[in-house]
């Protein structure tokens, strides 16, 4: 049986895997991709506060064991971090299309489990076991061969934009992760993209990249993403409290693939033999990585 905290990421990976070929639609019917990261941020504050306010909860730390005071009072600063760094994510992310292949991007974006050890490590002092870090170099090799990335005509702020962005996917997943064990998953979202509304809205107004889709199918693409984003944000928490931030990260390698799937389902893409061969050394790099090269050890020792 695949332990809950697994479930719940192939939930976040199949939720933020859609949004990616979801965007492209969007996009062609003439919405903005900050626009669409706006909007998307906007349903999570306003969705996770409606229900707070149905259930008669206050939005307040909802806990199952009352937190020391110094946990207390690190939370705001926790859910601002995380808040902060789920827009720098999606800007830094979106914006760097504009300047370096589709394909080089996601591959530097999906740096961020790196990031998620490196900063463990200085932070918390979290060593990363040789094998999880193994899984890691394997993962992103195999994503390397997946999406075969074009090296040419490299633009420095592509480049600078799309590490800024996986540098945010690590904080919100690092600070999701210490923030889930001291606030339920509906305020974690409301907060934290309440923080993330306000950023953008700002940098909205200062940059003037506001533009509304032109299409009834372009409003239904922003819909689709709004709820899939706030879906996946309760996954992805939910699922860095069971396994962790680091496993997490790593298993998010998933979400390239779910992409490409829909990217044949509803774009008409095909996939190349080396393609299918990178699937596979993810896939096996993932299973690596995951407890249940552990639980296999143990029932073949119990054989024995």
């Amino acid at each position: 049986m695949i332990p809950r905290g697994y479930l719940y990421v192939i939930g976040c990976a199949c939720s933020f895997g859609i949004i990616t070929t979801l965007g492209k639609l969007t996009y062609d019917e003439g919405a903005s991709p900050p626009t669409v990261v706006f909007f998307r941020l906007l349903t999570g504050s306003l969705s996770m506060g409606i229900l707070s306010a149905w259930s008669h909860r206050k939005n307040l730390p909802s806990i199952n064991s009352r937190p020391e005071s110094s946990s207390t009072l690190h939370l705001p600063v926790l859910i601002v971090v995380t808040g902060i760094s789920i827009a720098v994510m999606s800007l830094g992310y979106l914006g760097s299309v504009n300047y370096i292949p589709v394909s080089l991007s996601v591959l530097l974006f999906f740096t961020f489990p790196f990031w998620v050890l490196l900063i463990n490590y200085f932070i918390y002092g979290v060593v990363p076991t040789r094998l999880k870090f193994l899984a890691f170099v394997i993962a992103f090799f195999g994503l390397a061969l997946t999406l075969g990335p074009t090296w040419q005509d490299l633009d420095w702020r592509g480049i600078v934009l799309v590490l800024t962005g996986a540098l945010g996917s690590a904080g919100m997943i690092i600070g999701g992760a210490k923030s889930s064990h001291l606030i339920s998953m509906r305020n974690l979202v409301f907060f934290s993209n309440t923080v993330s509304v306000v950023f953008v809205g700002i940098i909205l107004l200062l940059s003037d990249t506001f533009s509304l889709p032109q299409t009834p199918l372009g409003w239904v693409g922003i819909a689709s993403i709004c709820i899939l984003f706030v879906l996946g944000q309760l996954f992805l928490f939910a699922a860095t409290r069971h396994i962790g931030s680091a496993q997490t990260s790593i298993m998010l390698y998933l979400e390239p693939f779910v992409s490409i799937g829909a990217a044949m389902i509803l774009l008409g893409e095909r996939m190349e033999l080396s393609q299918c061969l990178g699937v596979l050394v993810v896939i096996s790099a993932l299973f690596l990585a995951s407890d249940l090269t552990h639980k296999f050890s143990f029932d073949s020792k119990n054989n024995l």
